[in-house]
């Protein structure tokens, strides 16, 4: 599976930091951002959804939000249970899915 890291939005009037990308910056209304890399941050809470409404026999899928580092909550998929605290690299698959994998 071929990852890359996150990418965020910081809004270059006001320093805001957004995911996902937005057209305006939701602080200060300014158009003007640029993208960075959010490659890390702690898990905040951590879930795992066991019973989806029409899922064919998958297993447990297990969700945290993270605080990246660069600022904003992501919510993110994860092979295992996280624990709140714990630090985690945020990348996305080709798929386009946010995993939190274990540092």
């Amino acid at each position: 599976m071929s990852e890359t890291v996150l990418m965020i939005q910081r809004c270059n009037a006001c320093g805001e930091a957004v995911f996902p990308a937005r057209y305006r910056c939701p602080r200060c209304g300014a158009a003007d951002s640029a993208s960075e890399a959010a490659a890390g941050g702690a898990v905040e809470e951590s879930t795992v959804v066991r019973h989806r409404v029409g899922a064919q026999g998958g297993g447990d899928v297990y969700l945290a939000s993270v605080r990246a580092e660069a600022g904003p909550v992501v919510i993110a998929r994860s092979d295992t249970a996280l624990r709140e605290g714990e630090a985690v690299a945020l990348v996305i698959d080709t798929d386009m899915r946010v995993w939190a994998r274990k540092r």
